[in-house]
């Protein structure tokens, strides 16, 4: 997610909402202000994490945005956009199950499985042990409330 600490580096786009990682503030606003002006950014939603350790393009994004299907070639293709069930063998959702398995390489912990990883909590947390979450596990209350837009049962005033 967008974190302050996160140092700057390369952003890399994604789509099928499958990218898991970290973005620095900067990074977004460059990728932002790139969008707006590109040709080859119109139609088509992303995701963005920042990949540290690497410059960003000297040059822009434009070719990583041409690298980018509109979102109305994902919809023709298969892929589910919104809410609706596509057929997991359907053309796009093969894309997004091979882009989500590139991206999971790319996770910021030592712990390589986001399923482990509550709502919320940092995967310097996971590595240390602080969290586990167990696979298939019910969402805690915190997640709900977070995912929710609700404040938290642990972080909520006294009435």
């Amino acid at each position: 997610g967008l974190n302050r600490e996160w140092p700057e580096g390369r952003p890399v786009l994604s789509q099928g909402d499958v990218a898991v990682g970290r973005v620095n503030r900067a990074d977004v606003a460059a990728v932002l202000v790139d969008a707006a002006l590109c040709e080859e950014a119109n139609g088509k939603s992303m995701e963005v994490i920042t990949l540290k350790g690497y410059e960003s393009p000297i040059d822009g994004f434009a070719t990583a945005f041409a690298r980018l299907r509109s979102d109305e070639v994902r919809k023709e293709s298969g892929e589910d956009l919104g809410f609706g069930a596509q057929p997991s063998d359907s053309r796009g959702e093969l894309a997004v199950a091979a882009e989500y398995s590139l991206l999971m390489q790319l996770l910021p912990g030592e712990v390589q499985d986001a399923t482990r990883l509550e709502m919320g909590k940092t995967y310097e947390q996971l590595d240390k042990g602080k969290v586990d979450r167990k696979k298939g596990a019910a969402p805690t209350a915190r997640e709900v409330a977070v995912a929710t837009g609700a404040r938290a049962p642990d972080r909520q005033e006294a009435a």
